[in-house]
């Protein structure tokens, strides 16, 4: 949107610069040509006079054509101006684009979002509610980049939800599945995320605490660089 913007107001400048450089040139043809102009009529003025003829009204005239000049001066100074107003306007439309274009790439890969806490109850992958307005601003993160993979990755605490460790890397491979289907039922295609469930292996806090493990059922949201791209 930003780019078709600028691209009229290019073409809007350019115009306008074609009809100063005209309006300009005219000007200038008309204030050379008024001297010349000026003596001949003055010097019909003397050959023509004769006794009760009445002389041609030329200072009438020169007033007349005096005020087209500078009526047309006025012109090409507003239209001067209003060129470089838009030229104004471009150099700070095309500073936005440049910061929308800034190799935000560069900076992956990176984390958007961590679901922790009270978004899911230990041992379960049904989530709470999550308010609207963090899947809005993680789904534009996640558009600003569309040359990006997206990597959920979930985790859970240390308590076992049956007989096998493996329990828990199923329990947060669900888990980062249910983030994905958000994302999917918001507009994020499905071919660009990978899920992955690393069960209770990669804790950021103790599991000693029901607070330590609520940090460490979570599911996070990240954004890497396209494969083979550093």
């Amino acid at each position: 949107m930003l780019l078709n913007r600028v691209l009229f107001m290019r073409l809007v400048i350019l115009g306008l610069s074609f009809t100063f450089l005209l309006l300009s040139a005219i000007v200038t043809f008309k204030a050379l040509d008024q001297p010349v102009r000026n003596h001949a009529d003055q010097a019909a003025i003397q050959n023509n006079a004769l006794p009760g003829n009445v002389m041609p009204e030329s200072s009438s005239a020169i007033q007349h054509t005096t005020e087209n000049s500078e009526s047309n001066q006025a012109q090409v100074a507003e239209l001067e101006a209003t060129i470089a107003k838009l030229e104004e306007k471009l150099t700070t439309t095309e500073a936005v684009i440049e910061n929308i274009r800034t190799p935000e790439t560069k900076k992956l890969p990176q984390t958007l979002q961590v679901f922790s806490g009270t978004t899911f109850r230990s041992g379960r992958d049904i989530i709470n509610d999550i308010p609207f307005s963090i899947v809005d601003k993680l789904v534009k993160e996640i558009s600003a980049f569309p040359d990006s993979r997206i990597v959920i990755e979930g985790h859970t605490d240390n308590i076992p939800t049956g007989n096998l460790h493996r329990d828990n890397m199923d329990l947060s491979l669900r888990r980062a599945k249910t983030i994905a289907n958000i994302l999917v039922s918001h507009g994020i295609p499905l071919e660009r995320i990978s899920v992955m469930g690393y069960g209770d292996t990669r804790p950021i806090s103790t599991n000693n605490t029901e607070a330590g493990r609520a940090k460490n059922r979570r599911v996070e949201v990240k954004l890497m660089p396209k494969e083979g791209e550093n």
